[in-house]
């Protein structure tokens, strides 16, 4: 009943991004996860496997388990996890880069809580200046819950959100900072999410390297509140349409009542200039930004420094961005030498139908005027006269 419990007490937030969620079956099997001395992912995966449909996996508090190897495991269903203890992640090794990730978890009705921590062993990676390490956790689920537990030092990204349907992220604690300021913690978004549905990121609390939400192509039906980011790159739809011949879509996604303190960007859509595809129906809504580079970035001209030819031939058109809402948006811009308001469109593809209202971000004694290209409609918008 644990999981009926939970989406009773977020309803209303599902109003508009309906959630549904099947009950545990009876519960049956109980694995206690014991900890080998050794590589602990063999007994890990075991008690997964054993206490399949139905069942449960115990992590006991001040259990250690240590991974010399990745865990992969599939066929879930009907499965809870009371993860209370620590996992600590391989040391740095080039052998694990075309991984899928170091935890894989694929099925139906996962239900992972509790107050335990996975340690990525993130420093290594930040050290050689390594940026393939795989996502720490790929969960592939549908109808599921993941909430509770702690993630330090992450070799790359947190949470890899892929062909989910039906999920709840929520009282997260993310912490991945490297100890060299000079080899930083790079690529380690919080949350990458794409090809899914239904998904709801909420209430917890981020440090981290990169973006603290990025959403890409086949994101629908998103729901983004009550995050606290610190150092990241904001909250980030895109980047889209990078030298593909695919078409990139996202639409019905909402950022409500979340914040960034000392973030590189604020808000944020980014397509790649000659990308196909749209961007629709985007909420941002009570974001509190304080000392952000970028407060409200949306462009077309997204470009990797390595790709500049590419992207000096195609800036012309890009996917369409449209029916976008950003309002009570307020805190205060960096000494940067940034527009508070940057959207920059392209002339064969403008952006349309956008609001934008209670704007309210102090400017710094660098802050330029704000910038509206391409925008239609942007002789009505009094941030762009």
């Amino acid at each position: 009943m644990r999981l009926l419990q939970i989406t009773a007490g977020i309803a209303l937030l599902f109003a508009s991004c309906p959630v549904s969620f099947a009950a545990p079956t009876e519960r049956g099997t109980t694995c206690t996860v014991k900890s080998s001395g050794g590589d602990d992912t063999p007994n890990i995966v075991a008690a997964f496997e054993k206490c399949n449909n139905g069942g449960a996996v115990e992590f006991p508090k001040g259990s250690v388990y240590n991974l010399k190897s990745v865990i992969t495991v599939e066929d879930l269903q009907d499965i809870t996890i009371d993860f209370q203890g620590t996992i600590n992640l391989p040391k740095y090794n080039t052998k694990f880069e075309d991984e899928k990730a170091f935890i894989y978890l694929r099925g139906d009705n996962i239900h992972f809580s509790g107050a335990g921590t996975i340690n990525g062993n993130g420093q290594g990676w930040y050290d050689a200046v390594n940026r393939k390490a795989p996502p720490l956790f790929k969960p592939r689920a549908t109808n599921s819950y993941f909430g509770g537990f702690s993630i330090v030092k992450a070799p790359r990204s947190h949470f890899s959100v892929n062909n989910c349907k039906n999920v709840v992220f929520e009282k997260l604690k993310i912490n991945t900072v490297s100890d060299d300021k000079k080899k930083d913690a790079h690529n380690t978004d919080a949350f990458d999410v794409s090809d899914s549905t239904g998904i709801v990121i909420q209430h917890s609390t981020i440090v981290n390297g990169d973006d603290c939400i990025a959403v890409n192509g086949g994101a629908h039906n998103l729901t983004v509140t009550g995050l606290d980011c610190t150092g990241s790159h904001g909250f980030s739809v895109g980047s889209l349409g990078k030298k593909s011949k695919d078409i990139d879509e996202v639409s019905d996604l909402k950022f409500i009542s979340n914040a960034c303190h000392n973030c590189q960007n604020g808000v944020r859509i980014k397509t790649w200039p000659g990308g196909k595809g749209s961007v629709k129906n985007i909420v941002f809504d009570d974001i509190q930004l304080d000392n952000v580079e970028h407060p409200v970035l949306i462009t077309t001209h997204y470009c990797d420094n390595q790709q500049k030819n590419y992207c000096n031939g195609e800036d012309s058109h890009s996917l369409t961005i449209s029916d976008v809402s950003i309002t009570n948006i307020r805190g205060s811009a960096a000494e940067k030498k940034n527009p508070i308001i940057d959207i920059n469109c392209s002339t064969d593809t403008p952006c349309t139908d956008f609001t934008l209202s209670k704007i309210d971000i102090k400017a710094s004694s660098k802050t330029t005027s704000n910038i509206c290209t391409n925008l239609k409609g942007s002789n009505r918008i009094s941030y762009c006269k």
